[in-house]
This record gives structure tokens, sequence and C-alpha cells, in this order.
């Protein structure tokens, strides 16, 4: 058995096909001599990962049985082989192709001489759903294809004319079939090697082909040829960056373009994609120089959005704004797609925020106003300068970050007191719950989110009750620390307060204020007319040795007289929780007071959360895997919608995953 039987049960036995050449059009070979190919290789999605149970197929005129046909294994690998007996040497041409369900097939093209040992060959395969990201193959044969034709033409008019080249550009232009495209396009570019806008031709075909891996080698190719001309093109940097953004490997794309750009610095579709690949990186202050000059130099109105998404994270709503209306002009906004209708969303999100007045923050206060609003300082050693600020931010931060990396799907016990209370503080109604609060580690999701919802001891789903009895709803507490997240730090002002002794830990004191303009985690206070974002300021006591966020109380820093919040506070206590298997312990919540001064009415929520437990979500309900109810709840539970509470959904998404609800 050949080197394909490591294939086993999971794959088609590698084929040996023997038979008699009698005829070869390339010499070199004997009578009686033996050429053999060996066809191995990996499937893999966009993200190299190796997809086990692909069909591999190999097409080529030297089997004399059809198709060959392999299953890939564990690691994603097929291989097989093909022989001849006799006859001249000839080179072995056919085509690899791969599908699975779910997948869109891959395809490489193969050319290889017999008997020159193993050539290992990746075919690329991406999902259904997961479009290339920024543009599409359509999209770069339109632009470039035309134009690479023309030039081919004019520098080589006996190459032009010649009906293999005519064919490949009509497959590949006009009829957009890439497949019927490569074999004709390839004959042109072997017998015209110089040719590079031939070369090109061929890399855009076998990118819409899907032979990702081929086209990759080809660019590299033409690069090379590309960067001795006298008067390189841009082309193949921009066609490599493309490639090199659909597999996600944006740094490798920025210096694509860049290198593009530097053959023609006014290219607007470079500048565009480069724009595109800053954002991606969260490199805001680069996309939005980048994408300006693109907007400048005529680059389509996708980048005014983009830009717009940059200087909104640089704090200049007002000039996103601009750019936003600019792109609004010729369309409707409920007919976009959701990622800009949610940027639009969080724009307007932002205005609001700007046009509020804010009451003055922790950050502004002396020392005695400090102590006087805020007895829990009492016995703090002030601090007589701001040194170790930075330090211990960084510290709190990394520690924050790796919390939402590592946390897991967990479950507790939750007893809940809601009060109503009377001006003068006396409390005039009570309701006491107790829930299953299960926290799902939202790792598919972008941003820091955490999903939650509750369940009655049986496992039924349920809301906090009390909302239409005049109580409030709240959760999200665990997310509140994400103000210290390192993506989240350029959202806040921090002044550091001094030292304290708590619960028998020392801890650094430190003040915080978001800015208006930059807040990320921010508050979504939710209510029967909609729902309106709030800042917040506060304290956070850290742990000196653990730098783990002890205590955190926040504060309105923007009181919303449309819907009559006039005042918020929380405090939150969290504790070390040890769950079997995990090395380090959670901090999770232990114990939160919520207190709001909403339309009059003084409202008070205490949470305490126990017995602690690794939550199997597939366990549920004894192995019963979520339904679409639950799984639309935590979609409501996530964007902060009261389940029980008949208000509707806004109209767009949400701008911000809400750290505190209600």
């Amino acid at each position: 058995m050949n080197r394909a039987g490591r294939c086993g049960l999971w794959a088609v036995l590698a084929l040996l096909i023997q038979f008699h050449a009698a005829t070869g059009e390339e010499g070199g070979g004997e009578d009686g001599d033996v050429q053999t190919w060996t066809i191995l290789g990996r499937v893999l999605t966009s993200g190299e990962d190796p997809l086990e149970g692909a069909v591999v197929s190999l097409d080529t005129p030297l089997s004399p049985f059809g198709s060959i046909v392999m299953e890939t294994g564990p690691g994603g690998e097929f291989e097989t082989e093909i022989s001849i007996v006799g006859g001249k040497a000839i080179r072995l041409r056919g085509l690899l192709s791969a599908n699975k369900a779910g997948y869109v097939a891959g395809r490489e093209m193969l050319d290889l001489e017999a008997n020159r040992g193993d050539v290992p060959i990746d075919i690329v395969l991406r999902t259904t759903d997961e479009e290339p990201e920024g543009i599409t193959p359509e999209v770069l044969i339109a632009r470039f294809a035309p134009r690479l034709k023309d030039d081919a033409a004019a520098k080589y008019p006996g190459e032009g004319s010649s009906e293999e080249f005519e064919r490949g550009c009509e497959a590949l232009i006009v009829k957009r079939q890439a497949v019927d495209a490569v074999p004709l396009l390839q004959t042109v570019a072997g017998r015209t090697p110089d040719c590079l806008e031939c070369r090109l031709l061929l890399s855009l075909a076998l990118l819409d082909a899907g032979s990702w891996t081929s086209a990759n080698n080809r660019l590299v190719e033409v690069s090379e040829k590309n960067n001795a001309e006298a008067a390189p093109r841009p082309e193949p940097d921009i066609l490599m960056g493309v490639l090199r953004s659909w597999r996600g490997e944006i740094k490798d794309a920025v210096a694509s373009y860049l290198h593009a750009l530097e053959f023609e610095p006014g290219n607007a579709f470079a500048l565009h994609e480069l724009g595109r690949m800053l954002v991606a990186q969260g490199n805001w202050e680069a996309a939005d120089h980048y994408l300006e000059k693109a907007i400048l130099a005529g680059a389509d109105d996708g980048a005014r959005i983009l830009r717009a998404e940059a200087l909104l994270e640089l704090g200049d709503a007002a000039e996103a704004n601009r750019e936003m209306e600019s792109y609004l002009e010729k369309r409707k906004l409920k007919v976009l797609p959701r990622d800009i209708r949610a940027l639009h969303s969080r724009l307007h999100d932002r205005l609001t925020l700007l046009a509020q007045e804010q009451v003055r923050s922790v950050i502004a206060y002396s020392p005695g106003e400090l102590l006087e609003r805020f007895p829990a300082l009492q016995g703090l050693e002030a601090a007589s300068d701001q040194g170790p600020l930075e330090d211990i931010l960084a510290r709190t931060g990394g520690c924050v970050e790796e919390f939402f990396a590592n946390m897991t799907n967990t479950a507790s016990r939750e007893q809940v007191h809601q009060e109503r209370l009377r001006k003068d503080g006396k409390v005039t109604d009570a309701l006491d719950q107790e829930f299953m609060y299960i926290m799902l580690a939202d790792s598919g999701g972008e941003g820091l989110g955490i999903k939650e919802y509750r369940s009655t001891e049986s496992g039924r789903d349920t809301t906090m009750g009390g909302l239409k009895h005049g109580f409030m709803l709240t959760s999200g507490f665990a997310s509140v620390p994400s103000l210290f997240h390192p993506a989240n730090r350029k959202g806040a002002d921090f002044r550091y307060l001094g030292r304290q002794g708590i619960d028998g830990r020392e801890t650094d004191v430190v003040a915080f204020a978001q800015k208006s303009e930059s807040a990320r985690a921010m508050t979504r206070f939710i209510t029967d007319k909609g729902s309106s974002l709030i800042l917040v300021h506060g304290l956070a006591w850290i742990d000196v040795e653990t730098s783990r966020i002890l205590r955190l109380s926040t504060y309105l820093l923007n009181p919303l007289p449309e819907v009559r919040l006039q005042k918020l506070s929380t405090e939150i206590r969290f504790h070390g929780i040890e769950f079997a298997g995990i090395d380090e312990p959670l901090w999770l919540p232990e114990q939160v007071g919520i207190s709001v001064d909403w339309r009059g009415r003084l409202l008070r929520n205490h949470h305490r959360y126990s017995d602690f437990k690794i939550f199997n979500v597939e366990s549920r309900d004894e192995k019963k895997k979520l339904t679409e109810k639950d799984e639309q709840r935590l979609k409501e539970m996530s964007a902060g919608l009261p389940a029980d509470s008949g208000s509707e959904a806004p109209a767009e998404p949400p701008a911000e995953p809400p750290s505190e609800l209600r």
C-alpha cells in the first residue's frame, strides 16, 4: 500500500494507476520507465485550521478511470499517486478540488513533473457565510481586469490577439467562469513570461476560482518581477494585500498596501484598503490619515463609513457625523447593512452624550470633599503624587483583560431583595426573589460582553419580577470592571487617591470618570419609553498584591432630565471564586447594591451570589441544549431589553455592550 494508507478508514485509499503511455509530447523518458506523481496536501479553513471529512477530487487526463476521489483525515490531509509505464516524459496537469458541506468549494490547478518528490498542496475553504473581508473577487475583477487586459494587448499585440488570451479574458471578465479562464490564461502566461499583466490576469482568475494557494504563489513571483521593473505597477501588491486580508493576515496586508503606494501614492483603492486594515487593527489615527487621502483620491463612499468609525474612536464625533451624513446623502438608513446601522446608532448616542450636561466628577474633588462625600474612604492615606498611577492601571488592566479572556460559563445562586423607598429613606414595599444566575462567556462575540440570564431551580427560564409593580430590574455586574480594560482606558480619566486597608487587604484607591467623547464600556438605562446611555464616575479599590479589583462604586455622571433620571449608584464587592479545573480564581461579584432616583421614585436592589459552579450550556435540563427561545432571551438580555417589561427593541442595534442594565 502506498503512503495514502496513512489515511486509514477515513479516506479513500490512494489509487496507483499504471498503464502504458504510447505517446507523449515531452521528451526525456524511455520505454519501460515508470513516471510517478505524488499528489498530497491539506484542506484548511481560511484561519488555517485543518478540515476533516472534506471530499477531494482530482481530475486529470492521465487518469483513465475519471475522477480520483479522496476524503481528508483529522489533520485535513489527503494523498494519492498516479504512475504510468513507458512513453516520453510528460507533465501531470489537472484540477484538484475540495468540497465540504457549509463551505465554498476550493480548487488548485496542478502542473507537476514526474518523479520530483512530494509537493504539498494546501486547499483553502471558507464557510458559506464567510465573505472575503472588505472586497470580493467580483470587485477585484471589475476594478483591475479590463485595464490589465488592455495594457497586455498594447505591450504584447501578438499575445493580445491570440485565441487563448481572448477566450481567457472573456471567460474571466464577461462570463465570470474563472475555472475555464485559468488554463487558458496559464497557457498565455507560460508562453509570454515577460507579460506581467498576463500573469496578473491569471492571478485574478485563480483568486476567483478559489485557488488561494496558487494565487499566492503566482503573486509572489509577479511581485518579484514587478519590483525589478523600471516603472513598477501597484496591482501585484494590491492583490497580495487583498489575499492577505482574506486570510486574516492584517499586518502583512498593511505592508502590501504600503508597498503598492510607493509605486502609486495616489492610488485610491490601495489607500481605501489600507485604511480598512488599519481600522481592523484599531490604529485609528493612521486609519483616519489614509482614509482621508482615499476620499480625496476618489475612493468610493465605503471609505467614508470607515473614516467615520475611526473618527468616532478618536473622539471627533462632529467630523464623524459629517462623513456619515455624506454617506447617507443618497441612501436610506433602514435598508443598509446592520454594521452601518449600528455605527450610526453609536454615533447618535455619542452626539447625545456630548450634548448632555455633567455633574462635577470625583476626579475634580479635593481630599476634603472626597472624605466628606464618601465615608468609605475613611482611613485613606492620601497620595502625594500621581507617579504610581500608570503602573497600577497597567497591572489592573492586565488582570481585567485576563478575566475576560479566561471567563468560563458559570452558574450561582442569586438572592435579590428589591425595595421602593420614600423620600425620607423608609421602605414602603419590598420583594425577595431567588434564581439560578447564569453567566455565559461571550467568546464568539465582539467586545467584552458576558451573556447573562436567570432560571428557576427546575431549569425554567425566568426574569426578575416586580417591574409591573414599580421595582427595577438589574444585571450585568460582572462586566463593570471592563472600565479598566486596556481597550477602554482612553474612555476615562483616572486619578490615584492613595492607599487604604479594606477587609484585611491593602488596596490602591483609584478615582475614574468616563469621557463623553470616547467612553466605550457604557451603562444602558432602559425604560418603557426607550433606552439611554449613561456615563459614570466612581472609585475602585484595587488589591496591592494581586491587582484585582476588590470593590467598585459608580455614580451617575450625566443626569438624564428627558427620562427624569437624577441619580444612579452601584456598589459591587468582588471575591475570588475557586473552580475545579481552573488554575486561577475568577473574580466575580459577590454582593451588589444599586440605588436609583428616577421619576421621583427611590428604588434600591441588593444582590447576593453564592454556590458558584461551572455551567455546561449543553447540560441544562439534563443535557438539553439551549432552545431558540433561550437564545433569543440571551440576545435580549445582552441588548438590555427587559424580557417581561412589554417594551420593544430599539429600531437600531445597541451602541455598546451594556455593563449595567435597567
